[in-house]
């Protein structure tokens, strides 16, 4: 009898555990994503993204019971060349960042700091893509403060 009781008992606990994981879960990232989905309302297909003018916005909500979600701004006007910053909001406030740079076939994805300076001080490949495509790498940094504001 008294083992009934103690798988009983620990099988409510183990069942209050998930259902409490789920609940923190699930008010984390509906806080934390509330401005970002509120910027980019879900489209016709259930996805948060827009397009305005040659740049398309992304919102990625975390997955079940993952923190972890993204933003993204891509901009793609030429046939051969495509361009995209993601932001990684964090649990403690901040960003981290990372752009992805296509063109003629070859594709680089690059951590970058807030300054849009590779995270990677060694890398000197990602260092001169980096500087080859700064401004544009910059107008899209700027797009995204304008639709998420990114500095708040």
């Amino acid at each position: 009898m008294k083992r009934k009781f103690r798988l009983k008992y620990i099988f409510i606990i183990i069942i209050t555990l998930f259902v409490l994981w789920n609940l923190c879960w699930f008010t984390i990232t509906t806080i934390q994503y509330h401005k970002y989905v509120k910027a980019v309302p879900k489209n016709k297909w259930g996805t948060h993204a827009m397009r305005k003018g040659n740049y398309t916005y992304s919102v990625k909500k975390p997955d079940y019971l993952s923190f972890t979600g993204n933003l993204a701004v891509s901009r793609e006007d030429q046939k051969d060349k495509m361009e995209d910053l993601i932001i990684w909001p964090t649990m403690t406030g901040g960003y981290k960042y990372g752009v992805r740079l296509q063109e003629n076939g070859e594709a680089y994805e690059i951590y970058v700091n807030e300054k849009l300076e590779p995270v990677d001080k060694s890398d000197a490949i990602a260092k001169k893509v980096i500087m080859e495509n700064k401004e544009d790498l910059k107008t899209l940094f700027s797009n995204a403060n304008k639709v998420w504001d990114l500095n708040e």
